[in-house]
């Protein structure tokens, strides 16, 4: 990561948010990392920017040095923010709106994994069920297949009949298919069940290897598909992408009745809450 990238990113953070102040209340217990003027920057403030940052490098964790770079850049946009606020831009109404979006944001995050997140569970059963509902989701076989492209029967016959002749079916792709393979003569990345239209799938796969199909209507023409290749996976490789498959669904699951939950949560809270909304008012 660079430190050009990490320091616009502690930037952008730290502008977002109010500048931890002396004043403000926090645990002794808690590791002061920095002291800016009146301000302290604690072990906590970083661990929740380090949070952000594995979470946009997909979970690998930061070295020493990227820590310490992103303390010098905490220290950089709280010197910053100190300044905005002594020049009193934080009364600015565009800023004060800012501020007012990003705490309700921050505040309504802290609410639902603090108070629903905890409470919600997906079993292993539940897991199940959804595989068992979306057999494709963990595909057995895989096709690398050959498509010609075209928009209507007649021609589609006569490429058919030209190919069986045993005309170059690369030649005839680049040439004639309206398909985006034609730049490859033809030839299509594999594909697994679930990732064609059902008109092309249940032919595909019916195919022997070097075979050719009949003219195929789709709602985009007449499709010409031959089988170059057919995979089964290996058992064990089928065993771990079901693991895989399965953790994706129980992070959904997890969303969705979060989601739920949330909804019903909302509703029940704005039945205590006078509301006035002015959708008129929109512009």
């Amino acid at each position: 990561m660079g430190r050009k990238t990490l320091f616009l990113g502690a930037t952008i953070f730290i502008l977002g948010l109010s500048v931890v102040l002396a004043s403000q209340l926090f645990s002794e217990s808690e590791i002061v990392l920095a002291k800016v003027g009146e301000a302290l920057i604690t072990q906590r403030n970083l661990d929740e920017l380090i949070n952000k940052y594995t979470q946009i490098r997909k979970g690998n964790p930061l070295t020493v040095e990227d820590k310490k770079m992103l303390l010098d850049n905490f220290i950089k946009g709280t010197v910053l923010a100190m300044e905005a606020e002594r020049e009193k831009m934080d009364q600015r109404p565009e800023v004060k709106s800012k501020l007012k979006v990003y705490r309700a944001e921050v505040l309504m995050q802290e609410y639902v994994n603090s108070k629903i997140q905890p409470s919600i569970t997906v079993t292993e059963s539940e897991v199940e069920e959804k595989l068992r509902e979306n057999p494709n989701l963990v595909p057995r076989v895989t096709v690398t297949l050959k498509e010609i492209l075209v928009k209507t029967e007649k021609e589609a016959a006569a490429i058919y009949e030209d190919l069986k002749k045993g005309k170059d079916f690369a030649t005839i792709a680049s040439e004639k298919s309206l398909a985006p393979t034609r730049v490859n003569g033809g030839h299509k990345r594999p594909v697994s069940p679930g990732q064609m239209p059902k008109a092309l799938e249940e032919v595909a796969f019916k195919l022997k290897k070097g075979e050719l199909s009949k003219p195929i209507k789709t709602d985009e023409g007449y499709y010409i598909l031959s089988l170059v290749d057919k995979k089964e996976r290996a058992p064990e490789e089928i065993k771990k992408l079901e693991g895989v498959i399965k953790e994706k669904i129980k992070q959904i699951e997890i969303a969705k009745k979060t989601q739920e939950m949330v909804g019903k949560k909302v509703e029940e809270l704005k039945k205590n809450t006078k509301i006035e909304v002015y959708y008129d008012r929109i512009q």
